[in-house]
């Protein structure tokens, strides 16, 4: 494989095939692989000093390079990303994914539907919390926003702070048993009713405990400001890599 393909393609992708393979090649080879800072060079240099650097005459990138909406997405962090929850409720499918920040959406395996994030208020699975009355860090089930789960040093119940994506695991594994005061749990602890759901696995009939909403496209991304005349007249090597297309 290409060294640097990754952020070659990235390059190609954000520039809408405006740049062949070996032309965003140079780009990318010239700052060592940071594909964030080949896009800043192709935005702020004079384009006699873009086109020395990639050995052609190629104008056409110019059209995504003065473009200040494509401006704004990229100072916006175009490229960064975030690892996110996802749940289908009609399939029953919980994933988590890592994203770009600038659109949050992932699509379900099973039923090929595109969904948006779980709102981090509502993110729940494997969680890290911290008691404010002994300063005991500890991990549990739980969800955000939720006070269910007891210090199992000091006995004083908490919600988590954060929600560790997928199967990550921080630490030593408790040998504590898992119990809180949700109405469901398994494993239910003295003390007053709380009526939000208990997430532990053994716990729970379904997987869903808050289902991410369908996305549909409002077609905001950087393809809404390029002309259909600019796709068709545009000739390169591009082609999307597959790590880039949702699963």
């Amino acid at each position: 494989m290409e060294d640097n393909e990754h952020e070659i393609k990235r390059l190609q992708e954000l520039f809408k095939g405006r740049f062949t393979f070996e032309e965003a090649k140079s780009l990318i080879n010239l700052f060592h692989g940071d594909c964030l800072a080949a896009a800043n060079f192709v935005i702020d240099e004079e384009p006699q000093r873009v086109r020395d650097v990639i050995g052609t005459e190629n104008e056409t990138w110019q059209v995504i390079a003065n473009d200040h909406n494509v401006n704004d997405l990229l100072r916006q962090g175009i490229f960064e990303k975030q690892e996110r929850q996802f749940a289908c409720g009609p399939c029953d499918n919980v994933w988590w994914r890592k994203v770009p920040s600038r659109k949050l959406v992932s699509r379900c395996v099973r039923c090929r539907i595109r969904y948006e994030s779980v709102p981090k208020q509502h993110e729940w699975g494997r969680a890290k919390y911290q008691c404010q009355n002994c300063g005991n860090v500890f991990t549990g089930f739980g969800q955000m926003g939720v006070a269910s789960s007891f210090c199992y040093r000091c006995g004083t119940a908490y919600s988590p702070f954060a929600i560790l994506p997928g199967r990550r695991f921080e630490g030593r594994r408790s040998r504590n048993v898992h119990s809180c005061l949700c109405h469901n749990c398994f494993n239910r602890a003295d003390g007053p009713i709380v009526e939000a759901t208990c997430v532990h696995p053994r716990s729970l009939h379904r997987r869903v405990v808050y289902a991410s909403q369908q996305h549909y496209s409002t077609g905001s991304t950087v393809d809404t400001f390029l002309t259909q005349d600019d796709l068709a007249s545009q000739a390169s090597d591009f082609e999307p890599m597959l790590s880039n297309i949702d699963e």
